[in-house]
């Protein structure tokens, strides 16, 4: 684990720790710069990292920070897909060549970042710069067989 990470999973450990002895403020417009899992912005969508028989191994989350202009994704574990357990996991996000949302993402040209291996409880963050594109993201979490994944799909989302 890098230090990154590390400090990025004690971080959210204090976080949650601090949650379950108060009660949660009301939402804010400074909410939208807090850090999740490393990632700064506002939690845009999550999308499920499955197995092909239907098991939740844990699920991608997306952000965006509207100050920088930039998207940033992670493939957070749970329970079943081995969460505080040193397995694998990935996260990729890429910049698409179109901005016409549901347009095939054709990524093979644009910007990509990307994180993958053995964590013990998410795999990323990675970000992006997509000013005027679509973006897609896809995850991974392979804890035990059979590997889970999930994705935006294969046309862009969150175009702009």
């Amino acid at each position: 684990m890098t230090i990154r990470r590390a400090t990025a999973a004690l971080a959210t450990f204090a976080a949650t720790a601090a949650l379950s002895f108060t009660a949660a403020p009301a939402a804010t417009a400074a909410d939208a710069t807090v850090a999740e899992y490393g990632c700064s912005g506002s939690l845009i969508d999550t999308y499920p990292v499955r197995t092909s028989a239907g098991t939740t191994y844990g699920q991608i989350r997306l952000y965006y920070n509207s100050s920088t202009r930039r998207n940033c994704a992670v493939t957070l574990k749970n329970a079943t897909g081995g969460y505080g357990t040193s397995s694998y996991a990935s996260v990729t996000l890429y910049r698409c060549s179109t901005s016409k949302p549901g347009a095939q993402c054709d990524w093979r040209d644009e910007t990509w970042d990307d994180d993958y291996g053995n964590f013990l409880y998410y795999a990323g963050p990675v970000s992006i710069s997509a000013a005027g594109k679509c973006i897609r993201v896809f995850g991974q979490v392979s804890a035990n067989r059979p590997i889970a994944t999930g994705d935006s799909g294969t046309g862009g989302v969150h175009c702009g």
